[in-house]
């Protein structure tokens, strides 16, 4: 290591936002310790400079070793997916506490930690404006719920660890799973306009969002601050995409669902797959998070982080359909 280089641990190194947030922090001169179980799919990391520390959040015998020594640590690790609900707070409340806990006892001198979370956490915007960090959190669905509660877990050290909390909305980019659907189903020739198609939805690249979570690790002014983190603007979902149409380059044709439709095909999606001992993709909660509007205000970055997106949707989309079609995601 070289002298002076700040060192920081990433937890949930692998995923897709880990894996990019690593690239980022080494392309910025940190030393990366990646944080993860020693089952996880590593293949994200392969080209990367970083040092591997095995472990699991929901396993407080294996964290000490891996925060010890760091300057910084970014709680990335959690769960978006799973068959019972218990499962989410097991990981997203239980493994947040387990992880603090352990930073409290081998690295109390920590400088920042920084816990992503995710908008779900406290709810859509209503109202036709977008949420503010001093809004309720009102969650509509259990990741939602168990998000909040990682939030509070993390929030309850926050007079003897310097802590700070990322809300990002939709996340998208290079190596992103959960919207290509909505890529593939463009690219093939599909406009899915589900529900109210002027609703609004606010997403952030991931690039955006690896560089806000490094301002809130290095630049958050006190503890237990929270931040959203997106592209400055939103857009109705009958814009997003007509985006998403002109960045694959192909005419789609208009696939009306309404929302009663769309709930009633995922109350059958649930059920089947829970029949099966599936986990569905495709939920009543996600249903309902779906047909909601997703609207953020960013200011409180902007002002207390110097926080601006640097990357449209329309930037984005085309650089992101050009990553899938090159790695055969999409044909």
């Amino acid at each position: 290591m070289e002298k002076g280089q700040p060192s920081v641990l990433v937890t949930g190194a692998n995923g897709f936002i880990g894996a990019r947030l690593c690239h980022r922090l080494i392309m910025e001169g940190f030393r990366v310790t990646a944080g993860v179980r020693r089952s996880s799919d590593l293949t994200a990391l392969r080209s990367l400079n970083v040092e591997y520390c095995y472990g699991d959040v929901t396993e407080p015998e294996t964290l000490d070793d891996m925060v010890a020594g760091v300057d910084y640590v970014i709680h990335n690790a959690g769960l978006i997916k799973a068959r019972r609900k218990e499962a989410f707070f097991r990981v997203n409340q239980q493994g947040t506490e387990y992880l603090l806990q352990a930073i409290l006892k081998c690295n109390p001198e920590v400088k920042t930690v920084v816990c992503v979370s995710s908008q779900a956490a406290v709810g859509p915007s209503t109202a036709g404006r977008p949420v503010t960090e001093d809004d309720p959190a009102r969650p509509i669905t259990t990741y939602g719920r168990s998000k909040l509660a990682g939030e509070q877990a993390a929030l309850a050290f926050a007079d003897r660890l310097k802590v700070a909390i990322v809300r990002p909305p939709g996340v998208y980019g290079p190596g992103d799973r959960e919207l290509l659907s909505f890529f593939r189903a463009v690219n093939n020739g599909i406009k899915p306009y589900i529900g109210d198609i002027s609703r609004r939805l606010q997403l952030v690249h991931v690039d955006d969002l690896c560089r806000g979570i490094m301002a809130a690790a290095t630049s958050a002014p006190k503890s237990g601050a929270v931040y959203f983190i997106a592209e400055s603007r939103s857009y109705s979902m009958t814009e997003l995409i007509g985006i998403l149409e002109t960045a694959s380059g192909k005419k789609a044709r208009a696939l009306r669902l309404p929302a009663s439709l769309f709930r009633a095909i995922a109350t059958v999606s649930e059920f089947a797959m829970k029949a099966i001992g599936g986990t569905p993709m495709l939920t009543r909660e996600k249903a309902n998070e779906l047909l909601a509007s997703w609207e953020v205000s960013t200011a409180k970055a902007s002002r207390d982080l110097s926080f601006e997106s640097h990357i449209s949707f329309e930037q984005g989309a085309t650089e992101t359909y050009d990553w899938y079609r090159r790695t055969g995601w999409i044909k």
